[in-house]
């Protein structure tokens, strides 16, 4: 009878880690690695023309997303549905752009009227005549990555019956690669009050694994809040780490949506917002904004783990009572 017991336990979908004197428990992924390639392969494709701003490719991107937000359980959060339109001028024209927003409502009486957003872009650079033959930059970990990594969260906090405690907006974004112009006019026109959001989780660059090793990423703007605080208190018995050594991630905080969050209004040199960061595997590789961004290269079992990984984190963290404030004096939480 033991024994049955034992192998019944080992059996179920979580896997029992013994690393030292530490237990981990990892629930296996819900989203599959092939079912992140073929989402991929999709947004990554040569028939998507590199996803440029203000192209009919972005308007089918922004289509495609709507339908995969809702299958993934997530509800509008705005009165028209996933979509918010909006415009902007870039060298003497107009480009018409879209956001793709949705929410899972919270279950904490207390929290529920707060928020956590997660976000990724999902627009790149186009087509680009150069010396190589192939000139669609297609934007695979810039930003398909991203964007299939908050859609996996979705699915992942819908199919396991998680139930988070704080509301989880979910928004990808347009115009990042035109100076964060998606979340900048999100940010100028939620339909959610600012002050509410608890805090910003980006993603960027999260399909490979050879730079950092598995289970290993980094988060932009460690010195500027303690939200990489909070998260190492979940990682300690998560079995990934965050790697907070990178030289690169300082700079990288201002060249991401996540900067239109906690500078979502600045005077006198000081920006008043809300705490976020950008989560990535790689640090500015050689193939981004080149025609090698191609989701042939990525790691997919790890982006699977990743995934799941975050899904539990982001319950977690929508559930977190601590405040994670502003480390550096140049950042103050909006009020």
């Amino acid at each position: 009878m033991m024994r049955k017991l034992l192998v019944a336990f080992f059996t179920v979908s979580a896997i029992l880690i013994i690393t030292g004197f530490k237990i981990v428990i990892k629930d296996a992924p819900v989203v599959k690695p092939e079912e992140l390639k073929g989402w991929i392969d999709y947004l990554a494709s040569d028939a998507m023309r590199g996803r440029a701003n203000g192209s009919p490719e972005m308007a089918q991107a922004a289509g495609w997303l709507s339908d995969r937000f809702k299958d993934s359980g997530l509800k509008p959060l705005l009165p028209g549905g996933f979509i918010q339109e909006y415009s902007y001028t870039a060298r003497q024209k107009t480009v018409n752009e879209r956001n793709v927003i949705g929410i899972i409502e919270g279950n904490d009486p207390l929290l529920k009227d707060q928020y956590l957003i997660l976000t990724s872009h999902f627009d790149h650079v186009g087509v680009r005549k150069g010396n190589d033959a192939d000139s669609i930059y297609n934007g695979a970990d810039d930003n398909a990555a991203g964007t299939c990594t908050i859609l996996g969260i979705a699915k992942t906090i819908k199919e396991s019956g998680l139930k988070p405690g704080r509301s989880i907006i979910f928004a990808s974004f347009s115009g990042e690669e035109n100076g964060m112009r998606g979340s900048r006019y999100f940010v100028a026109n939620t339909p959610v009050p600012l002050e509410k959001i608890y805090a910003n989780v980006n993603f960027e660059m999260t399909g490979h694994s050879e730079y950092l090793g598995k289970n290993h990423y980094y988060m932009t703007g460690c010195k500027i809040s303690e939200l990489d605080n909070i998260i190492g208190e979940f990682n300690k018995s998560s079995g990934w780490t965050l790697i907070d050594t990178i030289a690169l991630a300082e700079s990288l905080f201002n060249s991401s949506d996540n900067i239109s969050f906690s500078r979502a209004k600045s005077a006198d040199g000081i920006n008043s917002g809300i705490p976020s960061g950008t989560f990535a595997t790689t640090a500015l590789a050689k193939y981004i904004h080149s025609p090698y961004d191609e989701g042939k290269l990525f790691d997919y079992e790890n982006m699977a783990g990743l995934v799941r990984h975050f899904s539990d984190l982001t319950v977690w963290l929508s559930k977190n009572k601590s405040e994670i404030g502003f480390t550096n004096p140049k950042y103050v939480k909006l009020k």
